[in-house]
């Protein structure tokens, strides 16, 4: 029988410290011109196969300015194509500019994928296998009663309550995204990443959300390969940096060759929703 495991995850992100810069001596000014060297744009891909049925999109931009970067230019007229390792072979569309879509590929656990595009005569590729389908078994509330904390030395005990998420984890190496959808809006301050290296072939439960009476929560479990799960890992901690203080942050880890930026992978997704009335708030234990 399977041991059951309770791994909850970290749902906040480090506070980010505001830095208030002093002029000591305002009597003493000078003007330094700094010239900013700019970097050649590169070429940055994004696209995931999933185990729904598509159609499946590739977006292909040029990274801009450090500066001036809110929307990254599309590139067209590229040559995408996406194959799998029992020989079909897709050459997408290009459906708006810089949006590729599939036809013909279909994403299917055990399947490997490579991915192709040529664009301004350069050559990015990229691999990707898709693992197994991991199914939701349940979703259920439970209730945290944690130290509050009030001004004037006033405290208290705070009671809240968190999605947790059951799954019999398959008894082999498995990475997971957790993705949550409250109220038709996606929860991205945190990227939820977990690796089942202490529960391999185990049932697992992870805490997943916090929710409120009228939320209606859908929690998608994602599984991905390597290096799928090492570009969200280096993202995340990218997220999590502080940049004030710390180091000039890297790009996230890829799997594109070339000096592409981004990531290419396949995945399965299993999901459940969950709806909080009153009554299911209230019996959470």
């Amino acid at each position: 029988m399977l041991r059951e495991t309770k791994i909850r995850l970290n749902l906040t992100l480090p506070v980010i410290l505001s830095l208030i810069t002093a002029f000591v001596f305002l009597g003493c000014q000078k003007i330094i011109n700094v010239d900013l060297v700019e970097a050649t744009p590169s070429m940055v891909i994004q696209g995931l196969i999933n185990d729904s049925i598509g159609p499946y999109k590739i977006k292909l931009s040029k990274s801009g300015s450090y500066f001036n970067q809110p929307v990254l230019p599309p590139v067209s007229n590229a040559l995408v194509i996406i194959s799998d390792n029992v020989g079909i072979v897709d050459t997408l569309r290009e459906k708006i500019p810089g949006i590729y879509i599939t036809s013909r590929i279909r994403g299917i656990p055990g399947r490997t994928y490579t991915l192709v595009v040529v664009s301004e005569n350069k050559s990015y590729t990229a691999t990707s296998t898709m693992h197994s389908h991991v199914a939701i078994d349940s979703l259920k509330l439970e209730k945290i009663q944690s130290q509050g904390f009030g001004f004037g030395g006033r405290g208290g005990k705070e009671n809240r309550v968190d999605i947790h998420c059951y799954f019999n984890d398959p008894l082999e190496k498995n990475f997971y995204r957790i993705k949550i959808t409250t109220n038709d809006t996606i929860n991205l301050a945190n990227f939820r990443l977990y690796d089942d290296q202490y529960t391999n072939g185990e049932y697992t439960d992870l805490q997943v959300g916090r929710v409120k009476v009228g939320d209606i929560s859908r929690v998608e479990l994602i599984s991905l390969d390597t290096s799928t799960y090492d570009y969200y890992r280096t993202l995340r901690d990218i997220i999590r940096s502080n940049p004030i203080f710390g180091s000039t942050p890297a790009n996230p880890n890829t799997n594109l060759s070339n000096g592409a930026l981004g990531y290419f992978g396949a995945c399965a997704i299993s999901s459940k929703t969950i709806t909080v009335t009153e009554s299911l708030f209230k019996s959470a234990k």
